[in-house]
């Protein structure tokens, strides 16, 4: 796969990956169900009045593909 395409498809996947986890985080604060989140290492429930507190896109600092370099 040539280098442009490689870069273009991950936007595409982080594109579908954002909408994805939107939905969800909508529908739970919807329903009122907890959400399940990683802190500190660790999976945690969250109370869905909470969910507005996480971030709506994902921090493009945090996200490295292998062979990234930082």
């Amino acid at each position: 796969m040539e280098k442009g395409n490689q870069s273009s498809l991950t936007q595409m996947a982080l594109q579908a990956l954002t909408k994805a986890v939107a939905k969800a985080v909508k529908d739970h604060r919807r329903r009122g169900i907890p959400l399940a989140v990683w802190r500190n290492g660790r999976a945690v429930s969250i109370p869905a009045a909470q969910a507005g507190k996480l971030r709506e896109a994902p921090n493009p600092d945090r996200i490295k593909s292998h062979g990234a370099k930082s």
